[in-house]
């Protein structure tokens, strides 16, 4: 889960100075309870301390099971306070995405924090509008291509290959949250959907009830030439949507 735990930061010569035991760890139930529980920075560190170093690192090639959702689809694994404790007070999360072929992460946005990406293997095509009057930005990002999604802009991440492709999320935030914009925008009531749409002369109940039936998931097949190139059935669902809310 993307979870970002503010916590205060009140100095004190006594917390300061005291040693913290293992005992401490157990705190709240586990070593991340006790970390948001703890009042220093200090004292967070001595909590991690006292599990040994390796509490300071994420193994991404071995991550623990918690951080790991994987389907057909693809696979995603998040460091952030929940998984990798030590980013408890720290305005920093990351995640590993891989894509299966044709993969096209559904337009969404992060309400909270900015979003870089960086491709380690493969390609995307990435789109992202920031907000109503701005421009619309595509790119086509090779291996070790870069982009970054302002805050709130809706973007998406589509791999036009036949093979898997991966990239590197990073955000400066534990929480940045998601928000699937079809998804949503087609759980607002009826009829305001279909005024939105240009009334019932455009779009009808059933039409919408269509529409909302069919959207995938968090992840979808992408556009028919790749389809065709690559020799996947069309409208097949690819789901990664258990790991972009998780």
């Amino acid at each position: 889960m993307l979870m970002k735990l503010a916590l205060a930061l009140v100095a004190s010569a006594t917390a300061l100075a005291a040693p913290l035991g293992n005992e401490h760890v157990k705190r709240g139930g586990d070593l991340t309870a006790a970390l948001k529980a703890a009042d220093t920075a200090a004292e967070r560190n001595q909590l991690l301390a006292a599990t040994g170093n390796s509490s300071f690192m994420f193994d991404f090639a071995n991550p623990p099971a918690a951080a790991v959702i994987s389907t057909p689809p693809g696979k995603l694994i998040s460091a952030n306070p929940t998984t990798a404790p030590f980013l408890v007070d720290i305005d920093f999360s990351m995640a590993v995405v891989e894509v299966g072929p044709c993969g096209l992460i559904l337009p969404h946005l992060h309400p909270r924090n900015e979003e870089f990406i960086l491709v380690t293997q493969g390609e995307f095509v990435t789109q992202f509008i920031q907000e109503t009057g701005a421009a619309l930005i595509t790119n086509d990002l090779k291996q070790w291509g870069a982009t970054l999604f302002p805050r709130g802009s809706i973007h998406l991440e589509y791999n036009p290959t036949c093979s898997p492709s991966t990239f590197i999320a990073a955000f400066n935030g534990g929480d940045p949250g998601i928000s699937f914009i079809a998804a949503n925008f087609f759980s607002l009531e009826e009829q305001l959907v279909i005024a939105n749409l240009g009334g019932e002369t455009v779009v009808s109940g059933q039409d919408l009830a269509t529409i909302e039936h069919a959207i995938p998931a968090g992840i979808a097949v992408g556009v028919q030439e790749c389809l065709t190139k690559c020799g996947i059935k069309p409208n097949k669902k690819r789901s990664l949507v258990e790991a972009l809310t998780s």
